[in-house]
């Protein structure tokens, strides 16, 4: 009796134990790095350009149609998207892959970005640069010159299409970073995550799915480019956004790219998470007075491991004391890491606030012959 009383008693303090540490927060697991089967590979996150993942991210090799990312980065950056293309006739029978464009054909530069970027149309490629250059020299010209901009110090580009070229190439870094900016541009985040769309009216439409297949099945997938040739093999580019947290990923001569792709995701998303801020805002009261004075911080993000602690404790004052200027400093938000301070944020006036004019002579004698009475 006594024996089966202690191990109910140690049964029970067990239970209690393991009741308390299912209560305590759990740490998200990291995935093992994967190591794809490619000539190359990278895993960056977006904002902070963190390499998560790599091999031989920095050697030039062929990229094929991953050329188009640039291609419609430049055609963005200097056509209005609704300025109609009238086909040139160099650009029909481009071989590879074709939106069959008709010499004559008219289309806005809208039309033409999605037969480039969903349909990988090198028709459209080399209609949008002569419409934009004059020639393929001149159109390569400017690629190269944006490509320079963004430090691609690994890339050089001879068309717009990707079709192989001896001085034609890049590298996973530099198409990593390269695909970083495009992001920054919302007309190109609506193009490349466009699963399929109707261009064209009557005789003149066309039907164009997306050849990127993790649009469809890759949570979060939030666009990239294909490609292929015989000389690259198969090249893949993609950004994944879960949460605040987009990764960009990149593999080339890979034969298995939407299964690494898939697994650089899920190896990526369980090392890092980013923590993002509003930012402090608010109407603060000038002492004495009816008016108030908005202040602020910047916005803030912060990127650390999935089990992170991030916090940030705002320290301003209740009131404020006229006159203000716009811009002085009033407080501050700490930024916290699993308790220790890794930054601050100052807190500033956003507007002005003078001292109300003094009395006239006349309202003080008032004030004070209405004081006798009280």
């Amino acid at each position: 009796m006594y024996i089966k009383r202690r191990l109910k008693h140690a049964f029970t303090i067990l239970l209690s134990i393991l009741i308390l540490l299912s209560m305590l927060p759990q740490r998200t697991k990291a995935e093992a790095l994967p190591y794809p089967d490619a000539a190359s590979f990278l895993l960056m996150e977006k904002e902070d350009r963190k390499i998560l993942a790599k091999s031989n991210e920095r050697a030039s090799l062929p990229i094929a149609s991953t050329t188009k990312i640039l291609t419609c980065l430049v055609v963005l950056e200097r056509c209005e998207t609704d300025d109609i293309v009238v086909v040139d006739p160099q650009a029909v029978g481009i071989e590879g892959s074709s939106a069959y464009l008709r010499a004559g054909e008219r289309l806005t530069v809208k039309e033409l970005l999605y037969c480039l970027m969903l349909r990988s149309a090198n028709d459209a490629a080399v209609a949008l640069a002569l419409h934009l250059s004059g020639s393929i020299e001149e159109f390569a010209y400017l690629m190269n010159e944006k490509a320079k901009s963004l430090g691609m110090e690994g890339s050089h580009f001879q068309n717009p299409h990707g079709l192989h070229e001896e001085n034609h190439y890049s590298t996973a870094y530099d198409l990593a970073i390269l695909f970083a900016d495009a992001l920054e541009s919302p007309q190109f985040c609506g193009i490349v995550s466009t699963k399929s769309i109707v261009i064209g009216k009557n005789e003149n439409a066309r039907t164009l799915t997306n050849h990127n297949k993790l649009l469809f099945s890759l949570e979060g997938c939030i666009g990239g480019k294909t490609g292929y040739t015989i000389y690259s093999g198969r090249c893949l580019v993609s950004a994944c956004k879960r949460e605040d947290t987009t990764l960009i990923c990149v593999t080339l001569g890979c034969r298995q790219d939407w299964q690494a792709h898939n697994d650089l995701y899920d190896y990526g998303f369980s090392t890092v998470k980013r923590f993002s801020y509003r930012g402090f805002c608010e109407d603060l009261p000038l002492a004495g007075l009816d008016g108030r004075v908005f202040v602020s911080s910047d916005s803030y993000s912060l990127l650390a491991t999935p089990g992170a602690t991030v916090e940030f404790f705002p320290l301003c004052p209740r009131f404020l004391f006229a006159p203000v200027d716009a811009g002085k400093e009033v407080g501050y938000v700490l930024v916290m890491l699993n308790g220790n301070a890794v930054d601050v944020l100052p807190i500033l006036t956003r507007e002005d606030a003078a001292c109300p004019p003094p009395p006239s002579i006349i309202a003080r004698i008032l004030s004070k012959i209405l004081a006798l009475f009280e």
